[in-house]
């Protein structure tokens, strides 16, 4: 007997009301359309009516008044309006595949961000298997704006966002920011970023913006005991975001990863290649984060592989302005300079210090532009003893 689409629909509305007050381990109806279950962290299965932000944002309330679970998007190309959604903590977002589920602005830059997670609960959130599409036409819209693909903010704790694809989004793709206290902690990972709108006609001096991911705290605290970071995920102290970035790719962005006030990253297993402007630093950690706070508490970068713009002679992988952390066992070419380590004004924990260097290897070019900092005081060209790397992959990876 076929029952119709709209009896599926009223089901589906009487089932969920049903599963939030009901102690039944699990409730299904309409197979591959929506399953809830109030067990474990993954509670709940909703097939979103399409990929508008409206119909993704219903699905989202739905899974998440439920106690949480995984809203999935259909296949097609819907066509944004500088619309956000908002993904509490809890609730994760899957579509078909990065090229067969497309999330696309309709707006020109500068427009709002497409997903805004909100972790503030504590839950863990997974971002998987979209492609998205800034909208981005002429250096003109060159600057920073919101724009980015994906926020995510108020302390979230492992959170994923994995096998994406993100295309010109001229601010960033990924913005990761923290309280000034609490835990913000995550994987990036599988991902391939482009900015593919800077091969057209850019202005004199080159494009400027354009970042593949930024992690950012909001803090003015700083720890000053390195070790409480180097290959830590769950104890790293509260107020200070970490977010592991490994096995993606990045193309033609400025920085492909950068970070500021507090923040920390470990970038392992990427390739990044064509960055644009050519000369900028692929990954960075900023000095002096805005008048007396500090900048970006430092890196741990290794197994990475950077290639220089092709025809380019002056590309550079890392621009270190403040903080230490560890590069090494990374393979570069078509380099200028490996490494630039760069005094920038601001309180003493903006300068570089703790930095320990080894392994790397370069085609052309030289490895270490140290400016004025001072070897074996306040960088070391050995491997730092005692250091053991955080389990590779990621064990956030692993999942389904």
């Amino acid at each position: 007997m076929n029952l119709g689409r709209g009896y599926l629909l009223k089901t589906v509305v009487f089932v969920v009301a049903f599963v939030v007050a009901s102690t039944l381990p699990a409730i299904s109806t309409a197979p591959g359309f929506i399953t809830i279950s109030n067990q474990g962290k993954i509670s709940g299965q909703v097939l979103a009516k399409s990929g508008s932000p409206g119909d993704i944002q219903a699905a989202v309330n739905l899974v998440s008044s439920a106690g949480g679970g995984t809203v999935y998007i259909p296949a097609g190309t819907f066509y944004w309006k500088n619309e956000t959604v908002t993904i509490p903590g809890g609730v994760s977002i899957v579509g078909t595949g990065n090229t067969t589920t497309v999330l696309h602005s309709n707006v020109r830059q500068p427009f709002n961000d497409f997903f805004q997670v909100d972790g503030s609960n504590g839950k863990p959130v997974r971002i998987s298997s979209i492609r998205f599409e800034g909208n981005v036409t002429n250096w003109r819209d060159d600057n920073v704006g919101a724009s980015n693909a994906i926020s995510v903010m108020n302390g979230a704790i492992d959170f994923r966002i994995d096998h994406c694809v993100f295309i010109d989004f001229p601010n960033q793709a990924i913005g990761v920011t923290a309280f000034d206290t609490g835990t913000t902690r995550g994987v990036i990972d599988h991902n391939y970023f482009d900015n593919s709108y800077k091969d057209t006609s850019p202005p004199v001096g080159g494009w400027w913006w354009a970042y593949g991911i930024v992690v950012a705290g909001k803090a003015g605290a700083w720890d000053n005991n390195i070790a409480d970071f180097l290959g830590k995920y769950e104890t790293v102290p509260s107020g200070f975001p970490v977010v592991y970035i490994e096995d993606n790719i990045f193309s033609r962005c400025r920085h492909a990863i950068a970070s500021n006030q507090g923040a920390w990253y470990v970038a392992r297993y990427n390739t990044f290649n064509e960055g644009r402007p050519q000369n900028f630093g692929n990954m960075d950690v900023h000095g002096a984060g805005g008048g007396s706070k500090p900048g970006g508490r430092g890196l741990e970068a290794y197994n990475n592989t950077i290639i220089g713009s092709s025809g380019y002679n002056a590309a550079q992988a890392f621009w270190i302005r403040g903080g230490g952390g560890l590069i090494y066992n990374n393979a570069m070419h078509n380099i200028l300079y490996g490494i630039g380590l760069f005094n920038e004004s601001g309180p003493s924990q903006s300068q570089v210090h703790d930095l320990y260097i080894w392994g790397n290897t370069m085609d052309s070019g030289t490895l270490l532009n140290p400016q004025n900092y001072t070897q074996d005081t306040d960088y070391f060209l050995y491997a730092r003893p005692g250091y053991t790397p955080y389990a590779y992959p990621h064990p956030l990876t692993l999942g389904t």
